[in-house]
């Protein structure tokens, strides 16, 4: 019993520490807000003084002339947007994958394996080029491998019996995937939504924007 007591102080010590590390950033952050920009590069770690305090000069600039509130505004939107399209098209893709078995979904499959291969971070410069060039530079082209890989592995485990009996009592495919397919996968829409939704933010919103600066 006493063990298990040291263990667990131990434990919530450690852990208090290891919070404190991954919280530090934002409050230095926080605290830099409140400075000028030139002691923001001289002096980032120190508290704002009276030499240094600025208040909220910084906050209604960002809002006023780099047009913040806009940016996240914009932000929501392609996140919310972008995660319900890939959810919806990449799970009835997927369904029509696992489904109909033959060299063209085999095909369409093995694309979207692939795409998970190369890491997006090494073709982010050559692809934002090429995109620029064709008037492609939107956040309507975002890939879905990932997503398309998640869903097909878990519609492979739900009985296809129960699509079959759907389908007896008349419901046509499209029917039958949202009324029955989809609340079965409701556990997979979660999870997918989770990972695009860090997805899009790290590999697609964070580098456009610092492009686009």
């Amino acid at each position: 019993m006493k063990q298990k007591k040291i263990l667990s102080t131990i434990g919530t010590v450690f852990f208090t520490i290891l919070c404190f590390i991954w919280v530090l950033p934002v409050l230095i952050v926080l605290m830099d807000s409140f400075k000028s920009r030139m002691f923001i590069s001289l002096e980032p770690f120190a508290f704002p003084t009276d030499q240094t305090f600025v208040g909220l000069e910084n906050y209604v600039q960002a809002i006023d002339y780099y047009g913040f509130l806009d940016a996240v505004g914009w932000t929501v939107f392609i996140t919310v947007g972008s995660v319900f399209v890939i959810l919806l098209c990449c799970s009835m893709c997927a369904w029509f994958i696992t489904r109909v078995a033959n060299r063209f979904t085999r095909g369409v499959y093995l694309l979207c394996v692939l795409s998970m291969v190369v890491p997006f971070q090494m073709v982010m410069f050559t692809l934002s080029l090429v995109a620029d060039r064709l008037g492609l530079s939107t956040p309507w082209g975002i890939g879905a491998g990932l997503a398309v890989f998640m869903f097909c592995g878990f519609v492979k485990s739900i009985p296809i019996e129960i699509e079959e009996a759907a389908l007896i009592d008349g419901c046509s495919p499209i029917r039958t995937f949202f009324s029955v397919v989809l609340p079965i996968m409701k556990p997979t829409y979660i999870s997918v939504g989770i990972l695009q939704t860090m997805w899009i933010w790290n590999d697609f919103l964070l580098p456009y924007l610092v492009l686009d600066t």
